[in-house]
């Protein structure tokens, strides 16, 4: 274990310390209490052995101190005085101290107590590793469960959060966003003709081009069946040449669309966008509105919502 060792008195720290490392353990010598406490906040400490009366910083304040801490792991609190009578050694256990030896130590005593100590702290080790475990699992269950498994995007849990968000940001600071929805053109037709699994390929594909296309602030999600959301934190110019560039991407990764009617034989999207303004459901009612008008003009193509829709040259905006 490591040790730290407190006492103003130079010979009683130097034989302390001998004893602590003649019992296999490591000395980490303090002069004072707020010397001892620089070495627990900065090293990793199993036990303290300190002295009870010393100028500034004194036993008792070094143990509360410690325990103050906001720290999983648990350091054993040994207090050594000369004072040989059980109320100092109550005052002591009720500061948070875990046992008390009386000067001079002996060796014995000092051996005994280490034993105790090392049996506690190991036990505390291991509730603080399964601990931090814990937390590691919930923070990868609550990430799994805002995730989409196929896409790899964030699902509608997730999105209704984010959302929500950009919404506070928008109202509060008056940060701009606004809504991009994509939906994969003739998508039923391609699972009739290659199967589900040949969809289900097509939709991780086109996910993974969304999320490369991305900046690191942008938020994807998978809106339901065939269709995508992205949420980007800008005007609607900025959101609009954002969507036609994804297009783009998408019809330029050359997904395999076996069955398509027409001329083209690869995954398109065609792309409905509306600014962030009014409730969620306001705003994403538009992009479903302006993504229905782009489909109905011909899809592969991008279409902006309500009053954007005349502005020339939209697509290609800063």
């Amino acid at each position: 274990m490591n040790v730290v060792v407190v006492d103003d008195d130079p010979l009683v720290r130097l034989v302390l310390a001998k004893a602590v490392t003649g019992l296999g353990h490591v000395s980490l010598p303090a002069e004072a209490g707020d010397k001892a406490l620089e070495i627990v906040e900065s090293t990793p400490v199993d036990v303290v052995v300190s002295d009870w009366m010393m100028p500034g910083m004194n036993g008792l304040e070094l143990c509360q101190a410690i325990r103050s801490r906001d720290a999983i792991e648990y350091v054993y609190f040994m207090l050594v005085t000369a004072l040989d009578d059980s109320e100092h050694a109550l005052a002591g256990i009720a500061a948070g101290v875990d046992d008390c030896l009386v000067k001079p130590v002996r060796p014995f005593d000092l051996r005994l107590r280490l034993m105790v100590a090392e049996r506690v702290t190991d036990l505390h080790r291991r509730l603080a590793e399964r601990q931090r475990g814990l937390e590691r699992s919930n923070v990868d269950l609550a990430a799994s469960a805002r995730q989409e498994p196929l896409t790899g995007l964030g699902n509608r849990l997730k999105m209704n959060e984010d959302l929500e968000f950009f919404r506070s940001r928008r109202d509060r600071y008056h940060e701009l966003f606004g809504v991009a929805l994509f939906d994969i053109d003739h998508f039923k037709t391609l699972n009739d003709t290659a199967g589900h699994l040949a969809g289900d390929e097509a939709l991780r594909r086109v996910a993974a081009v969304i999320r490369r296309e991305l900046r690191e602030a942008d938020m994807a999600y998978r809106y339901g069946g065939e269709e995508l959301l992205v949420v980007l934190p800008a005007g609607v110019r900025r959101v609009a040449a954002a969507a036609e560039r994804i297009r783009k991407a998408v019809e330029h990764a050359a997904i395999p669309h076996p069955g398509r009617p027409g001329p083209e034989t690869v995954v398109t999207l065609s792309v409905g966008v509306a600014p962030g303004e009014g409730d969620a459901e306001a705003f994403l009612l538009a992009a479903d509105s302006a993504l229905y008008r782009a489909k109905s003009e011909g899809r592969n193509r991008m279409a902006v919502a309500g009053r954007w829709f005349a502005v020339p040259e939209l697509a290609g905006s800063p």
